[in-house]
């Protein structure tokens, strides 16, 4: 027998097993859909407010100017 065929048998196997094998473990972490814990489905999310360093802004902040120093009479 020649060893291309020996390798194409012993692909094909690990093929198989490798196959059934992850659809028992997929099987076995099956969710219960029954059950929720979204506590009523509102969401309470908070972003992380994010320390940027001196001179970088969000896109959609406002400008901030420098107040012009103002002559005084």
């Amino acid at each position: 027998m020649d060893s291309i065929y020996l390798d194409l048998i012993l692909s094909g196997f690990t093929y198989v097993t490798l196959t059934y094998l992850t659809f028992q473990f997929m099987k076995s972490r099956k969710v219960n859909k029954n059950k929720d814990d979204d506590e009523g489905g509102i969401m309470d999310f908070t972003p992380p407010n994010i320390d940027l360093p001196p001179g970088v802004v969000w896109p959609d902040s406002p400008l901030i100017r420098k107040p012009k120093a103002e002559e005084v009479y």
